[in-house]
């Protein structure tokens, strides 16, 4: 399997696709919630808050924009520091065996 070099880079260059998987996921459960409005169950310009006032909403997006940017540049640089360093070399051979105490 490690010298089937198109099926390496297939795998590193697949790992996005779990993040994507998961973000889609949620938008399409959070967007899902919307025909409830449009089929005149409940109308769409009563689907949303009196109490909260506009600039509370856009401050919290501001919020979680900014905390979703600085988690997903941590992660590119975690992500980029592992790939730097690379492979430490101390992989166990196939007739390696753990000794557990």
């Amino acid at each position: 399997m490690e010298s089937s070099t198109g099926l390496l880079w297939t795998l590193m260059l697949s790992f996005p696709f779990p993040y994507i998987a998961t973000s889609l996921g949620w938008m399409t459960a959070e967007l899902g919630r919307q025909p409830w409005l449009v089929y005149g169950l409940f109308r769409t310009n009563k689907g949303y808050s009196q109490v909260v006032a506009a600039g509370d909403t856009i401050f919290t997006l501001i919020g979680f924009v900014g905390l979703y940017f600085v988690v997903g540049l941590l992660f590119l640089y975690l992500t980029a520091r592992e790939i730097h360093h690379g492979p430490d070399g101390t992989a166990p051979g196939p007739g390696h065996q753990e000794v557990l105490a």
